[in-house]
C-alpha cells in the first residue's frame, strides 16, 4: 500500500487524482512482496471445532505456488476458468493467489449452492478445473465435464472420492518454483455471480487488475497501511462475495494486514468472544449481524482492541449504528457499493459519522445521483439514480458472455458523458452525505446475501400446488430484510401453515438455503399491470407500510 492515511477527507478529495493502472500486474506479486519479510503475519484461521492455525505471508506464498504447480500439471493455464468453491478455510485464500499466478480466472461460489445451481454455473463458465472441499464433491457427480479437473480439499465430513485429487497431498509434492503471468487490464481474472431482478443468476467478470480496486478502499474506508503490522482485520462475508474479498484478502493483504477467518455458523455471542480473545481491531459484518450481537451483553466483553466496525452489503439503520458505536467504543463505518463497481460511498474515520447514510464519494471514485431519463446530476434533497462517470478502472469488464445486459447498465447524456448505472437509488444532502432510497429493481438484499426475486419465484412455483408467486423483501427487526412470498395456490389446496412449510421446504431443496422465503403469504391474486405484469413493488410497499405500522 502506498497511501497515505487520510486526515481529513475534504483535503484528500480535493487533491487526490487516481494513478493510472501499470502495463501488467499480477496479486501474486504483492503475496511475495510480504513475504521478503519472514514474520510478517498474514492470516490466523479459527473455527467451530475450535481448530486454529497462524500462517505468514511467506508461507501463504510457498504454499500458493504449490497449489499452483499442482493446477498447472492438471492443464490450467492462463484464462482458464476454475469453480472454486470452498469454505472459509486457509484454501480460499491460498486458491485465489494461486489462480492469479496461473493468471487463470477463479469462479467463487457458495457451498450452499444446489447441484442445479452448480450445473448453471458450469455450463456458463465451461471451467478447466474445480476446486472444493471432499464433502462438497457429490453436487458435482454427474456435471463436470470429462476434460475439467476435480480436486477436493479434505477439510469437513465425508470420505474422499476415487476420482477426485487429494490437493493438500498433491501440493506436499510440487514444486514452489513458478513464477506468475503478467496480466493486463482486459484479461479477465475474477467471475462473480450475483443475481438480478429478472432471469438468470449474472456472471460479473472483473479484469485481473481487480485488485488495485481497494487501494483507497482498504487505506481510507478501512484506514489500513503498510505501517499498520498489528492490524488484525476479520470479514465474516461468505467467500463467494465481493465483500469477502474486500475483507479477508485483497483489501488488508494490499496493506500487509493480517486477515482473520472463523469457519463456523454464525453464533452472536461466538463473534463476540473471538473479537475478544483474537484481538481483532477491525470487524467488517452484515448490518444484521451487528443486529443480532446488540441482543447479547456487548459491554461485558473487553473489545478494546477494536477499533473500526466496518459493514457493507445491507443498509444500516441509524439506532443500529448508534448503539453499537455506544457499546463497543467504536466508530461505525458503513459503505455502498455492487459488485459490479466496488465500493464507491463510504463513512470515513476521519470525516463526520451520520448514522443512517451512504456516506460521502471514495476518494478518486466519480459518483453521483443523476436523473434516471437525462442523466443530468440532481440537487440536494432530490431522489434519483446512484452512477458513476465513465470511464472508470473499477468497474467491470462486463457480465460473462453477456453483452446485451451489460450495454443495458450504461446510459449517455445528451453531452455525451457516459454512466453506469447502479440500479439503487438515493439523495445528497446539502453537504455531499448519500442517503439510500431503495432499489430501482427488485433484487433484495437480505443479511448481506443479494436474492434476486425471480429466482426464488421459479423455486416456489415450481411446487405443483403454486399457480403463481411474487417474491419482495419484507422489513425485519433482525436481519433488516428477508424474502417474503405472496403466493397463490390452485383451487383444491389449503392456504395453511403446513403449505407453507411446505413450499418453504420444497425451495430449500431447488436452491440455496438462504434464499427460501422466510414469510409467505397466501393471496386470491396477485396485483398486475394492465398488461399483465406483476407489480412486485406494490407488494414490496405494502410490506414497508405494514412495518411503519407495527413501530407506531
Amino acid at each position: 500500500m502506498l497511501l497515505p492515511p487520510m486526515t481529513d477527507y475534504w483535503e484528500t478529495v480535493r487533491s487526490y487524482s487516481r494513478p493510472p493502472l501499470p502495463e501488467t500486474f499480477n496479486f501474486a506479486d504483492v503475496v511475495d512482496g510480504h513475504a521478503q519479510d519472514p514474520g510478517r503475519q498474514a492470516l490466523i484461521w479459527t473455527n467451530a471445532e475450535g481448530d486454529w492455525k497462524r500462517f505468514t505471508f511467506a508461507e501463504i506464498a510457498e504454499r500458493s505456488k504449490r497449489m499452483a504447480s499442482v493446477l498447472r500439471d492438471q492443464g490450467v493455464g492462463r484464462g482458464d476458468r476454475v469453480i472454486v468453491m470452498v469454505p472459509r478455510i486457509p484454501e480460499w485464500q491460498i486458491a485465489i493467489t494461486a489462480l492469479a499466478r496461473l493468471g487463470a480466472v477463479a469462479v467463487p461460489c457458495l457451498t450452499m449452492l444446489t447441484p442445479k445451481d452448480l450445473e448453471y454455473r458450469i455450463e456458463a463458465t465451461e471451467p478447466k478445473a474445480i476446486l472444493t472441499v471432499r464433502g462438497e464433491t457429490p453436487k458435482f457427480e454427474g456435471r463436470v465435464p470429462a476434460n475439467c479437473a476435480k480436486l477436493a480439499v479434505p477439510y469437513g465430513p465425508g470420505e474422499m472420492p476415487d476420482d477426485w485429487t487429494d490437493l493438500r497431498a498433491a501440493m506436499r509434492g510440487a514444486s514452489a518454483e513458478i513464477g506468475s503471468e503478467r496480466m493486463r487490464r482486459e484479461d479477465p481474472g475474477y467471475i462473480y455471480f450475483t443475481s438480478g431482478s429478472t432471469g438468470t443468476p449474472k456472471g460479473v467478470t472483473h479484469t485481473s487488475m481487480f485488485v488495485l480496486g481497494f487501494h483507497e478502499i482498504a487505506a481510507y474506508w478501512f484506514d489500513m497501511n503498510d505501517q499498520s503490522p498489528d492490524d488484525i482485520c476479520w470479514g465474516t462475508a461468505d467467500t463467494a462475495w465481493g465483500f469477502n474479498a474486500t475483507s479477508t484478502l485483497m483489501g488488508p493483504w494490499l496493506a500487509g494486514v493480517c486477515a482473520f477467518v472463523h469457519d463456523g455458523p454464525f453464533d452472536p455471542r461466538k463473534r463476540l468472544e473471538l473479537i475478544e480473545t483474537w484481538g481483532v481491531t477491525i470487524y467488517a459484518a452484515a448490518a444484521s449481524e451487528y443486529r443480532w450481537m446488540l441482543g447479547e451483553d456487548v459491554a461485558s466483553f473487553d473489545l478494546s482492541k477494536l477499533r473500526l466496525s466496518i459493514t457493507a452489503g445491507e443498509s444500516l439503520d441509524a439506532p443500529t449504528a448508534e448503539r453499537w458505536m455506544r457499546l463497543s467504543g467504536t466508530k461505525f463505518l458503513e459503505s455502498y457499493g455492487q459488485t459490479e463497481s466496488f465500493m464507491s460511498i463510504a463513512n470515513f474515520p476521519c470525516a463526520e459519522i451520520r448514522p443512517g447514510s451512504m456516506g460521502l464519494p471514495m476518494p478518486g471514485f466519480p459518483v453521483d445521483v443523476i436523473h434516471e431519463e437525462t442523466c443530468e446530476p440532481l440537487g440536494p434533497g432530490e431522489t434519483g439514480a446512484v452512477a458513476l462517470k465513465c470511464p472508470f478502472d473499477g468497474l467491470m469488464l462486463g457480465y460473462w458472455r453477456d453483452p446485451e445486459r451489460t450495454e443495458a447498465c450504461f446510459r449517455t447524456a445528451a453531452d455525451g458523458t457516459k454512466w453506469f448505472i447502479t440500479g439503487d437509488l438515493a439523495r445528497k444532502d446539502a453537504d455531499g452525505y448519500f442517503w439510500y432510497e431503495g432499489r430501482a429493481d427488485d433484487v433484495i438484499n437480505a443479511a448481506g446475501y443479494r436474492i434476486g426475486p425471480a429466482e426464488v419465484e421459479g423455486a416456489v412455483m415450481s411446487h405443483d400446488a403454486v399457480r403463481e408467486c411474487a417474491c419482495v423483501a419484507s422489513p425485519d427487526e433482525k436481519r433488516g430484510v428477508v424474502v417474503k412470498a405472496f403466493v397463490v395456490l390452485h383451487d383444491g389446496h389449503a392456504a395453511d401453515e403446513a403449505m407453507a412449510k411446505a413450499l418453504q421446504d420444497h425451495v430449500k431443496a431447488q436452491t440455496a438455503p438462504y434464499k427460501y422465503p422466510r414469510k409467505i403469504e397466501f393471496l386470491d391474486e396477485l396485483p398486475k399491470t394492465v398488461s399483465g405484469k406483476v407489480q412486485r413493488r406494490v407488494l414490496r410497499d405494502l410490506e414497508y407500510q405494514r412495518a411503519r405500522e407495527r413501530v407506531a
